[in-house]
């Protein structure tokens, strides 16, 4: 009969072990999402990412812009987030024209395939020289979070006071380290890029009526000292002919009351 072997192993070694099993998992578990390609779209987390190949049109006039950020001096990493607080703490742009707080309501909501989402837009504004060349690097988005706030100067991201004023909605990295590989393939600045679009539910079952203020984080690698905006489109009003027919429908309305009661 064989006996059995027992073997002790030092509790630094088990812990090393459990170490490298949990970073293999990790690792494993990671995704990248590849939009480099004409029209390429996909998904992580019930977050659906889509590349616009004509490019929409993204001036001050067409959307709300309410995140800009640009990587410093020679750096090739950017970070940051919307705020109203004063001063910024990444690498965001000062102006209020471009970053600022935003109101969960005015994020527009879309139907997809029966689901409904909230809708967010992405420019990118890289070099030419990276758009034409087949073999640059393309700019990663690295990390993507968004939150439900109760006030619209949070600050200190990634600390307690933050992390106790709101609710997080959405983490790219929910699950493993994901990213998502980008381009810019619309002409600098002049035409929005991607869409992004979250499930609505997600931020349906966790808002509550003190949480009125929505919260992007983001982060990219590989960028080339162009900014990258976030931004939603703006509301429709009633196009001036629409007004004008109601005017004219008024108009006869009041002529046949005249009419009749002559």
């Amino acid at each position: 009969m064989k006996k059995a072997i027992s073997v002790l192993i030092p509790a630094a070694l088990l812990s090393t072990g459990l170490a490298v099993v949990s970073s293999a998992l990790s690792v494993a578990n990671a995704a990248q999402l590849n939009l480099t390609s004409q029209g390429a779209s996909g998904s992580i987390n019930g977050a659906l990412f889509e590349q616009i190949s004509n490019g929409e049109p993204a001036g001050t006039g067409v959307i709300n812009s309410f995140l800009r950020i640009q990587s410093p001096g020679n750096s090739t990493v950017e970070a940051g987030y919307n705020t109203d607080a004063r001063p910024l703490e990444f690498d965001e742009n000062n102006s209020p024209q471009f970053t600022r707080s935003l109101l969960f309501s005015d994020v527009s909501i879309v139907n997809i395939d029966g689901k409904d989402y909230r809708q967010f837009i992405l420019d990118l504004n890289e070099p030419n020289a990276k758009k034409k060349n087949p073999d640059a690097p393309n700019i990663i988005l690295d990390d993507l979070q968004i939150f439900l706030g109760n006030a619209p100067d949070l600050t200190g991201f990634n600390t307690t006071d933050f992390a106790n004023n709101t609710t997080k909605i959405f983490d790219l990295d929910a699950g493993g380290d994901n990213s998502v590989l980008l381009r810019d393939r619309n002409s600098g600045s002049g035409r929005y890029d991607y869409l992004v679009s979250i499930e609505n539910s997600k931020f349906e079952n966790n808002f509550v009526g003190t949480n009125q203020y929505l919260y992007l984080y983001s982060k990219f690698s590989n960028a080339e000292g162009g900014f990258e905006e976030w931004a939603t489109k703006k509301r429709r009003v009633p196009e001036p002919a629409t007004l004008t027919g109601l005017a004219l429908l008024g108009g006869a309305m009041a002529f046949l009351r005249r009419r009749r009661s002559n």
